[in-house]
């Protein structure tokens, strides 16, 4: 059966019908369960209308897998989490995009390959190899869901190896909860990034991650301080109708305090205030914890991406 461990994933309910007719005494509903309590259950399913069961009713009900995310979908989303991340140089190969920022995150320096490129694999492997050779960089390719589930098992065939499974979660901004009042917590959102940020998510280099960061319009970027330390912190940034927030942390002292979500919360408001309906994060997939954590907070997990590269020297 299902506990309220299972609210917001995807589930099906089987119920006993109040008058059973010759044949038929039970009915099943498939979707996604928004609330369980000891005498009411609701479930969405496809269709968009929400159906509230009588838990007296309930014959049987079990966790289902999600459904395939759509191609269209996951090209949509991939394009926009590059807009909102780009990168200090970038090349176009047919349809895929070669990305460099000096080994600032992976994200900044992989190929972004979403369709088949021109002339074939190996020829774009050459050209690949060249490029990132050229910047004294290892090639990654970025593989998202099955999109690139061809190209996952060619590059693996080959040798190169996979790394950083990430996990991309989606939330939609519900405007009943934005447009009824303001966000009032604590976290401050300014327009560019502080030094104190870019010195905790810089990775020893402030100045990239000042250029990947504050490149483009639509950016915010989420403080809080606890006397003079910036105790948590968090950016957001907006491509089409999404906001993409990443960056979360809090210093080790702060911990266990709510100030990462109190982070979230507020990027999720700036966002829908600036024009984003939808809300994107991206977690790698063996941390579980945070995976489970933003499921609570409404996030659905829509696709997975992976890296593959040489093996390492």
């Amino acid at each position: 059966m299902l506990g309220p461990e299972h609210v917001g994933r995807r589930v099906a309910v089987r119920i006993r019908l109040d008058e059973p007719e010759p044949g038929r005494r039970f009915t099943d509903i498939t979707g996604e369960l928004v609330e369980i309590g000891p005498e009411l259950w609701r479930v969405l399913p496809a269709s968009g209308a929400v159906v509230t069961i009588e838990a007296a009713a309930v014959v049987a009900a079990r966790p289902i897998p999600p459904k395939p995310t759509p191609f269209s979908e996951i090209l949509e989303l991939e394009r926009l989490l590059a807009a909102t991340w780009p990168a200090l140089e970038s090349a176009e190969l047919g349809g895929w995009v070669l990305r460099y920022a000096e080994g600032f995150s992976r994200r900044a320096n992989s190929v972004l390959a979403l369709t088949a490129p021109p002339g074939g694999l190996e020829s774009a492997l050459e050209a690949v190899e060249a490029w990132y050779g050229e910047r004294g960089a290892r090639p990654l390719v970025s593989l998202a869901g099955g999109v690139a589930k061809r190209l996952d098992e060619e590059l693996a065939a080959r040798g190169w190896e996979a790394e950083a499974g990430t996990a991309v979660m989606v939330k939609p901004l519900d405007s009943a909860v934005y447009d009824r009042a303001a966000y009032e917590g604590e976290a401050v959102v300014a327009d560019a990034p502080g030094e104190a940020l870019l010195e905790q998510i810089g990775q020893g280099r402030p100045a990239i991650a000042a250029a990947v960061f504050g490149s483009g319009t639509g950016r915010g970027y989420a403080e809080i301080w606890r006397g003079d330390e910036l105790a948590a912190r968090g950016r957001g940034a907006i491509a089409g109708d999404l906001v993409a927030i990443t960056s979360i942390g809090t210093l080790p002292a702060y911990r266990r305090q709510g100030l990462g979500t109190e982070i979230l919360h507020a990027l999720e408001a700036w966002g829908y205030e600036n024009g984003a309906r939808r809300a994107a994060l991206q977690v790698e997939t063996d941390n579980r914890a945070a995976i489970a954590m933003y499921e609570r907070l409404g996030y659905a997990e829509r696709y997975r991406y992976r890296y593959r590269g040489p093996v390492k020297a």
